[in-house]
């Protein structure tokens, strides 16, 4: 246990120094998905609530899920942070434990510093993850999480080729004496997501579809370790 712990340890920190530090990213990389355990058409899925209720039933043994909207806008008339997702336990205003921002090209993670707690603090990459230019424009997200660690890729659907950008984050879901990834993966009714933003300042839907897939951390930081790292 304590030389995969070292491994993994190893591998993020390789991980970081190739994604953060040199900002180079492989454009042409597709994630691998994992299990379908939900999939749902919308025309706009903004202010829509999945529970983890909802979901099938997840695999043993599985400690990641994937989330996988999409996003349709004007970025360059978005003014102030676009709101795309939020990890629930009790209500949105009083309980949001995660969410997730699009601003200025890239993602903010707003993260509370404890449960229940009025106090937050974001998170914002440096590198990134949408290009900005005028007019309406698709993309797809795809977020990995699990307890410690996030993986998010997001795909400008206008191309077909080198249109992905990715970003490690490293931490996940859970805060302090909080199993938040527990009980999500225990399809709890009281775990839920809600899509989008109450109050975009522009013109915001999220079309298509939603959807949500299974994975373990295991084989996602090998899956990373030798098709997104070695060669990149």
């Amino acid at each position: 246990m304590k030389s995969f712990n070292l491994r993994c340890v190893l591998f993020l920190v390789g991980l970081m120094t190739v994604v953060n530090l040199f900002s180079q990213d492989k454009h042409s990389y597709a994630t691998p998905l994992g299990k379908s355990i939900f999939h749902r058409e919308v025309r706009d899925a903004n202010r829509t609530v999945l529970r983890m209720s909802e979901v099938s039933p997840i695999t043993a043994g599985i400690d990641g899920l994937v989330l996988v909207f999409n996003m349709r806008q004007d970025l360059s008339k978005v003014t102030r942070p676009l709101k795309l997702v939020s990890f629930n336990s009790t209500s949105e205003e009083a309980n949001s434990h995660l969410e997730i921002y699009y601003h200025q090209g890239t993602i903010t993670i707003r993260r509370k510093t404890a449960p229940n707690s009025a106090y937050y603090y974001d998170y914002n990459l440096y590198d990134p993850m949408f290009t900005v230019a005028g007019g309406d424009v698709q993309w797809e997200v795809c977020l990995y999480f699990t307890a410690n660690f996030l993986w998010i890729e997001t795909k400008d659907t206008r191309k077909t080729t080198n249109n992905r950008w990715h970003a490690p984050i490293f931490f996940g879901i859970n805060l302090p004496q909080m199993n938040y990834m527990g009980n999500y993966l225990g399809r709890s009714s009281s775990s839920y997501i809600i899509f989008g933003d109450p109050n975009p300042s522009t013109t915001f839907t999220m079309p298509d579809e939603i959807a949500m897939y299974e994975f373990k951390y295991a084989e996602l930081k090998d899956e990373l370790q030798t098709h997104f790292c070695e060669d990149n």
